[in-house]
């Protein structure tokens, strides 16, 4: 079926709209009414759709009016914004944000952030969220449509994204729109690309207020996007045409990606309120805070919508900390001129035109969103426009420029820049919509073919390859253009450019905005400030059983990269070796967070720190470790057999602890083949020796010793058990070690056991470390498990919430009652520090339990003396559970954290240790420490492995 109307989608942090086109005829792009819930009763219709999200408490909430356009569990927009006010840990937001959050794993089920009031199972994913509210606008399309004969996917379609999105997030987005059932063809629309076409739209570009479109000089429009979430700065060119045509308009540059936008300002008018709500009475809350952002958010609105009506103050009313809302309600007022000195002075300061923005931790940190470290706007226009063609007109979109004074202030700004020079503001008649109505806009052009805007590839795209001097930083290989068109595609063939071969290699990829002039092929140097990281590329390459066969080879290449007509960058290794022919493509990781997201180390050369000769011989000791015994000599003739009568002689060995291996001897002995003491063994060596002891997994069975020694080298080659390619196949075949057995169940075995499940615990998933708990829950609610398995059990980071609160409490008590009859109670105290961690050392902070349980446990704890004996792992259990992580879900109240601080430093903790509870502390040291080093590159220029 031939497409009828060209729809586009704008699919915003705070709201999304969706407009839609005649491809045929002269029709302007129209707004769609989008059916939405105003009430759990009411149905109504707007042009925008608010994207939040809300899971009733109640099944029933959900069989309601908007039932054809939302799911059984969760409902979209109007409703849904309204509850965030009300039951803010019902309610999913800034899914939009987290797209681009490259440090969380935007597939997982981690929204509403924070929030107790859901389950794990009930949360919702960042692609799933945004999944939802495309699906409610293509079911409120096909509703009015669909039986007209136009269905939805029958239809033109493109999606709007910031043009500071990477590939990695635009990829998320076509995963969202593939998960709401969007058809495969569609395309994707930078935002200020989408505004500018609905401005062009309404207006004649030959007469436009920036100048004379018929003079030689070009002139350049900025386009500034401010939405809910983030901050985008486009600049066009526009040239004349030819006699009486149509200017030609290009996009010349794009700002880098910045997390900054309308959310800020709610979550610093809520820190600026804060106080006077919770005087006297330490922080508020986390459904608290909820609720105040909320508040603010309507505020800021109201305050800022600058058509003369705005009230001078507003009230803001909180419920209490107990269940009812009325009582112990909290309230406050708020000058609407503090709003806007707020706004101005926070967000729109005035700065020179060299300012660049803060690179110092933000304190406007909240929902988990690594926001930008600087909320001066202005700052960040100012480092875009740096040495950059003076702005001639300007452009205002997104909703967080409602608010004329804040246009104002960008304008004093830029003219102050240019010597008094002031661009002329593009009147924009709808932001809350322009960008939909220009997308759709957008796909009637691309089906006339005519009147688009020249606008390639937004940023530079570099590779990094080892260089062939040892210890040189890597190079960078611009692989893609600035400005580079889809489809086009570009071949790169660099004399001695190699790809490793026949093992996990990685792929840094760069982007710049400012490598204008670099072309394909070329080579320049890294440069922290110029380039921005994107998620690694992984990839393994097999060449098969010729020449170049088997591990650490490589092989001739070149590269082909392309943009596609979807927007997404596409890269693949070509051998040039006829000996070796293939093509392998290279495949983004999104998940950059199941590796330590190590940014920049990504790009450096790792290889094992022992000589080949000693890995061998390594191996081999291994091998012969754990080889079969030889057959018992038979008796002499005449003489009598030893043993029981019918005994098995064949393979037998007694349980004989003095002729058995143990663990610690093999590595002394490997110490001194290696030549380094095992403390400096790389997880690249680590993990190459791990293949030889799988291989004699069946010498566990010759002996309680050998049983022993087995498991304990097991434990040292895998921990962490994850940060390293491969280790979760490696883990998948430590695990039929658990589904065999051990061969002798005895007390020695099941404490290697234990330790090597607790070295390798962060490999284990939920269901697997819910398996080994519930084998031994029993022993250990009984009082009856040995220090390992305790320790074990705190190490299961991945348990419920509810499991680990179960734990806490019984781990808590049973402490007591050792502390008290002056027994050993350090492993149950490591336990519990482990357990009410607030920085899980491989988790995530959604397994963070609720800091009352910290509370509790200090409690119960603070009467002892935590300077002697076992009562000094208290220390260690207090700096971890109560760390401040800026998230007030997680941090413990700041009155608490005082007064463990104090025992802390009364029990010889410094200060500067102790500082880590007062304040928050950037940094993940205790996490990044159990990383494996980084994957080689796997390009290699010049064809020198070294």
């Amino acid at each position: 079926m031939a497409a009828r109307f060209s729809i586009g989608i704008d699919l915003g942090t705070t709201n999304s709209a969706l407009a839609f086109v005649a491809l045929d005829g002269d029709a302007r792009p129209e707004a769609l009414l989008v059916p939405q819930l105003e009430t759990p009763v009411s149905l109504g219709e707007a042009t925008t759709l608010p994207s939040f999200l809300y899971l009733p408490e109640d099944a029933g909430d959900a069989a309601t009016p908007g039932a054809d356009f939302d799911t059984d569990e969760w409902i979209v927009g109007r409703l849904a914004r309204r509850r965030a006010g009300e039951t803010p840990g019902r309610v999913a937001r800034s899914a939009k944000s987290w797209l681009c959050h490259h440090s969380a794993d935007r597939t997982a089920p981690i929204l509403p952030w924070g929030s107790e009031d859901l389950s794990p199972s009930q949360k919702i994913s960042p692609v799933g969220a945004s999944a939802l509210v495309l699906a409610h606008l293509r079911a409120a399309w096909n509703s009015r449509f669909a039986r007209q004969g136009f269905p939805f996917d029958a239809q033109d379609i493109a999606i709007t994204v910031p043009a500071s999105f990477d590939a990695a997030a635009q990829r998320l987005t076509l995963d969202a729109a593939q998960e709401a059932g969007f058809p495969p063809a569609l395309r994707l629309l930078e935002e200020p690309q989408a505004a500018f076409y609905c401005w062009l739209e309404a207006h004649d570009a030959g007469g436009a207020p920036w100048g004379d479109a018929s003079a030689a000089e070009p002139r350049h429009i900025l386009i500034v996007d401010i939405g809910g979430g983030t901050s985008d700065f486009s600049l066009f060119e526009t040239r004349a045409g030819a006699a009486g045509a149509t200017p030609e308009i290009k996009r010349v540059a794009v700002s880098d990606h910045i997390l900054l936008g309308g959310d800020n300002m709610d979550l610093a008018l809520a820190a600026l309120v804060e106080p006077r709500l919770a005087a006297g009475r330490g922080g508020l809350s986390g459904p608290q805070w909820d609720h105040l952002v909320a508040s603010c958010r309507d505020i800021k609105e109201l305050a800022l919508a600058g058509d003369g009506s705005a009230p001078e103050h507003y009230v803001v009313a909180l419920p209490g900390r107990g269940s009812g809302l009325i009582g112990g309600a909290q309230a406050t007022t708020v000058q609407r001129d503090e709003v806007e000195r707020m706004a101005l002075d926070g967000f729109f300061p005035e700065c020179d035109a060299r300012a660049k923005p803060w690179r110092t931790q933000s304190g406007l940190r909240d929902w988990g969103l690594p926001y930008a470290a600087d909320s001066a706007i202005t700052r960040h226009l100012a480092d875009f426009l740096a040495d950059r063609p003076r702005v001639d007109a300007v452009l205002f979109n997104g909703g967080a420029l409602h608010a004329g004074v804040l246009r104002q202030r960008l304008l004093d700004q830029i003219a102050a820049w240019q010597e008094g020079v002031r661009p002329v503001e593009l009147f924009n008649a709808e932001p809350d919509l322009a960008v939909a109505r220009g997308a759709a806009r957008f796909g009637k052009l691309l089906h006339a073919r005519s009147g688009r805007i020249a606008a390639g590839a937004a940023r530079a795209v570099f590779l990094a390859a080892e260089t062939a001097a040892a210890g040189e930083r890597p190079a960078l290989i611009c692989v893609l253009p600035l400005g580079a068109a889809a489809e086009q595609g570009f071949a790169i063939d660099l004399p001695g450019l190699e790809l490793r071969t026949g093992r996990p290699v990685s792929f840094q990829a760069w982007s710049s905005t400012r490598h204008g002039d670099s072309r394909p092929g070329d080579v320049v140097p890294w440069d922290p400030d110029a380039f921005q990281a994107l998620p690694e590329l992984q990839t393994r390459v097999e060449t098969g059983q010729g020449a170049d066969a088997g591990p650490e080879r490589t092989v001739p290449v070149r590269l082909a990269a392309k943009i596609n007509a979807l927007g997404l960058l596409q890269i693949a290794c070509v051998g040039t070796d006829p000996r070796a022919p293939g093509s392998w493509p290279l495949e983004f990781n999104l998940r950059a967070h199941e590796t330590g997201g190590r940014g920049a180390r990504a790009a450096e050369a790792v290889a094992p720190n022992a000589t080949p000769e000693a890995q061998q011989a390594v191996r081999e000791q291994i091998a012969a470790l754990f080889a079969p015994p030889p057959p018992k000599a038979g008796p002499k003739p005449g003489g009598k057999a030893g043993g029981r009568p019918g005994a098995k002689m064949s393979g037998f060995r007694p349980v004989d602890k003095s002729a058995g291996p143990s663990a610690n001897a093999a590595l002394k002995t490997m110490e001194r083949v290696v030549g380094a003491p095992r403390h400096e063994w790389n997880a690249a060596l680590l993990r190459g020796l791990w293949p030889a002891l799988d291989d004699a997994t069946a010498g566990r069975k010759h002996s309680v010793e050998h049983e022993e020694a087995w498991l304990g080298l097991a434990g040292f080659l895998l921990r962490p058990g994850f940060g390293y390619p491969g280790d979760a196949e490696r883990m998948d075949a430590l695990w039929r070690l658990r589904e065999t057995g051990l061969a002798f169940p005895g007390k020695r075995s099941k404490v290697q056991e234990a330790i090597l499940w607790r070295r390798v615990a962060g490999g284990l998933t939920a269901e697997r470390q819910d398996l080994l708990l519930a084998a031994d829950l029993a022993t250990l609610a009984a009082g009856k498990a040995s220090p390992e398995l305790v320790r074990l059990a705190g190490s299961l980071e991945r348990l419920p919430r509810e499991t680990k609160t179960e734990l806490i409490e019984l781990f808590l008590a049973q402490a007591i009652r050792l502390i008290e009859g002056r027994q050993h109670c350090a492993p149950h105290l490591s336990a519990l520090g482990l357990l009410l961690n607030r920085t899980p050392l491989y988790a995530g902070p959604e397994s963070v339990v609720a800091p009352e349980l910290v509370e509790r446990a200090f409690a119960a704890l603070q009467p002892f003396d935590w300077s002697a004996g076992d009562l000094t792992e208290c220390c260690t259990l207090f700096l971890r559970a109560a760390r401040v992580v800026d998230d007030r879900n997680l941090d413990v109240p700041r009155g608490m954290r005082d007064r463990i601080a104090r025992k802390l430093e009364g029990a010889g903790v410094t200060p500067l240790r102790a500082a880590t509870i007062r304040a928050f502390t950037p940094g993940r040291a205790d996490r990044a420490a159990l990383y494996g080093e980084p994957l080689p590159p796997g390009l290699v220029l010049g064809g020198d492995l070294g």
